[in-house]
């Protein structure tokens, strides 16, 4: 397995698991049997189709055999946020344990608070929904995942030129991921950015 893939798959991994722990404890302290080997925890994504969300899957998936329970990753294979929505529903009604979802935009805050309300304990995992009823939030510090980016793009360029960069912009996560990349821009005079372009969430674009 290539290195670079190899640190991102123990990267989501981690995040998984410190995901799966808050929801175990947060299952456990509603239930009086002990035992987790029948509990079942879902993650609800889009993009399952690109690498980034394979390694989702794959790290829920050792995190739940960590962990001694169920996991299932669900969701569309692109960037659909009724489908997801649609997947959510549909999670929230097998009951599971708990659900770890990504907050791509502030319009899965209803359906957040909708599991919630169900008694299903959610958890945010790479993009957060902090006015939802979502019990914790893991993931990247954005902004600063950002800075360092931009950083390290100035050092490869030589401290000048013109950049662009690829993304979704609406995202919240990415729009912290926005902000670190201007900030570090602006601290190299010889650099100007002169695109933040929409990339659709494809692969095929962004190529």
């Amino acid at each position: 397995m290539h290195n670079a893939h190899l640190s991102r798959l123990l990267s989501k991994f981690v995040t998984a698991f410190v995901a799966l722990t808050g929801l175990v404890l947060a299952s456990a302290q509603a239930q009086t049997k002990t035992s987790t080997a029948d509990q079942l925890y879902i993650e609800v994504s889009a993009l399952g189709s690109l690498d980034y969300f394979y390694d989702h899957k794959m790290g829920l998936e050792e995190a739940g055999k960590a962990m001694g329970v169920k996991t299932e990753y669900v969701g569309p294979a692109d960037y659909d946020m009724s489908a997801m929505i649609t997947a959510f529903e549909q999670a929230i009604a097998r009951k599971p344990a708990g659900l770890i979802v990504v907050g791509f935009e502030p319009s899965l805050n209803a359906i957040v608070d909708k599991s919630a309300a169900t008694g299903v304990p959610v958890v945010t995992v790479d993009a957060d929904l902090p006015g939802s009823k979502r019990i914790a939030f893991v993931g990247t510090g954005n902004f600063q995942a950002g800075y360092e980016g931009g950083k390290k793009l100035s050092e490869l360029i030589g401290g000048k030129g013109k950049v662009a960069l690829m993304t979704k912009p609406g995202q919240s996560n990415l729009e912290e991921r926005i902000a670190g990349y201007k900030k570090a821009f602006a601290e190299s005079s010889g650099i100007q950015m002169v695109q933040i372009a929409d990339k659709q969430s494809d692969p095929g674009i962004a190529a």
